[in-house]
């Protein structure tokens, strides 16, 4: 078989001539074209602008694909829950038959032609009676699906709302270990100076110069390696907002944010809140009432069904037969039924319908147990994480100031011919792991308390001051 393509001829179904061939097809510049020209749901943040926290979610909440896609999945919900309640009313239709034509006719043992027209408009109804639940029990079946659309909705908004958070953690992070390193290169300079006007007086050596310069050239190299973090970090939080990774967008940095409090609850209280407000479970609550609905529906298949069909029809009609005067015939017909159907046996399909349905319904409430499950483990393990992290920024912190007061002693002490330049670089050294070490700590203590939020649901509740 052979189809017109453009200007050539090609195969239908045309597969690449080897596996190793690249397929081709002469569709695909004018796909190319399409997808070069196509129109992108596009945000353009205030390059002027420093945002905070509350504002990225706000913005990745209205922009975000993700936050669309399930909106236009709970609607799609809603709509399929009006098809079902549609089932409850009668449904009329209309139609007009308009024919003309000739046939012939036997009479007085001859054949007679004759001409006929006719107009025939007609008003049905047809209307279930009776159904034993049928109705209702889809119904109920759309009902709690879209209730687990809505709830899917709402996770998706938590979801968006915690990857925004994490993601501006983790670029507050990078920014920070830039401004760390900054620092570690400027320490690293003033060695370097300090060596270098005792070896003037003769006080250093040689080698504790290039060892200077050493540790100059690995701040240098820490400082672009933080730099890079940072800008891989601001793609990543672009993707969260749904914008380009080439916008200029200005966040919020570590010095405004605030510290977030000790936890105030036992893990027990944090369990037992989430297991009765996470959306995904209420989701899959949802799906669980959906499956006892359909259950309802299989068993109704075992009862007759009742339905009334009414029409009522209109005929206009102008016939003439050869060699006889034309005649003309106006009529009003109806006709109205109660038609009571009623499978008596059906191969066992009934049984083998109300078997699957009762075992989906035991599949919903087992994968509603394991998400309850699921649950406890996650916001138990969020909780020590919390925990884990207050410890870590303290012990960060304290570390911080002890090295850099050993820093400026081992340094002073240095100049004045005290101390070794070894004693220096390894002041130095470590001054720059605490400084990297406290702003580690810092971005891991928000995002774990980010994280408890939203294992326990309490993103879309309480939050982090989002509008939504």
């Amino acid at each position: 078989m052979l189809f017109q393509t453009g200007g050539g001829v090609a195969r239908a179904q045309d597969l690449p001539s080897s596996p190793g061939a690249v397929w081709e097809s002469p569709q695909e510049a004018a796909y190319r074209d399409e997808l070069n020209n196509y129109h992108q749901h596009e945000l353009s943040p205030d390059p002027t602008k420093t945002y905070t926290l509350t504002e990225l979610i706000d913005l990745a909440e209205e922009h975000n694909p993700s936050t669309r896609i399930a909106w236009e999945r709970a609607k799609q919900a809603a709509a399929r829950l009006g098809v079902s309640r549609a089932s409850l009313y009668p449904v009329i239709t209309t139609y007009a038959l308009l024919q003309e034509g000739r046939s012939g006719i036997l009479l007085d043992n001859a054949f007679h032609l004759q001409d006929i027209e006719f107009v025939q408009p007609t008003v049905s109804l047809l209307y279930t009676v009776l159904d034993f639940g049928r109705r209702r029990a889809d119904i109920d079946t759309a009902m709690a699906r879209k209730l687990a659309a809505d709830f899917t909705f709402n996770e998706t908004h938590e979801s968006i709302i915690f990857q925004v958070t994490a993601a501006y953690y983790q670029l507050v992070s990078a920014m920070g270990q830039v401004e760390a390193a900054q620092a570690s290169l400027v320490n690293a300079q003033t060695v370097q100076e300090a060596v270098a006007a005792r070896l003037k007086n003769g006080l250093a050596t040689l080698p504790d110069t290039l060892e200077a310069k050493s540790a100059t050239a690995q701040a240098e190299y820490d400082l672009e390696t933080a730099k890079g973090a940072e800008r891989l970090a601001r793609g990543a939080l672009a993707q969260d907002l749904g914008i380009s990774p080439t916008t200029v967008l200005k966040v919020e940095g570590i010095p405004r944010a605030v510290t977030p409090d000790a936890l105030q609850e036992p893990v027990e209280k944090a369990i037992r809140r989430a297991l009765v407000q996470r959306p995904d479970l209420l989701a899959q609550l949802a799906l669980v009432k959906a499956s006892h609905a359909q259950v309802r529906r299989a068993k109704d298949n075992y009862y007759p069904v009742l339905k009334f069909t009414g029409s009522e029809d209109f005929r206009w009609a102008e016939g003439l037969q050869l060699g006889s005067s034309r005649a003309f015939s106006r009529k009003q017909m109806w006709l109205n039924q109660l038609n009571l159907s009623w499978t008596l046996f059906d191969g066992r399909a009934r049984y083998n319908e109300l078997d699957r349905a009762r075992s989906q319904e035991r599949e919903a409430q087992a994968q509603l147990e394991a998400f309850r499950y699921r649950t406890e483990t996650e916001v138990w393990t969020a909780y020590s994480n919390v925990e884990t992290a207050q410890r870590q920024q303290q012990a960060a912190d304290a570390l911080l100031a002890a090295a850099d007061q050993s820093y400026q002693s081992v340094l002073a002490a240095y100049k004045y011919g005290v101390r070794n330049f070894l004693d220096v670089t390894a002041a130095q050294r470590t001054l720059a792991q605490a400084r990297t070490g406290q702003v580690i700590a810092r971005s891991r203590l928000f995002t774990s308390v980010a994280d408890l939020a939203f294992r326990t649901g309490d993103l879309l509740r309480v939050g982090t001051g989002s509008k939504h």
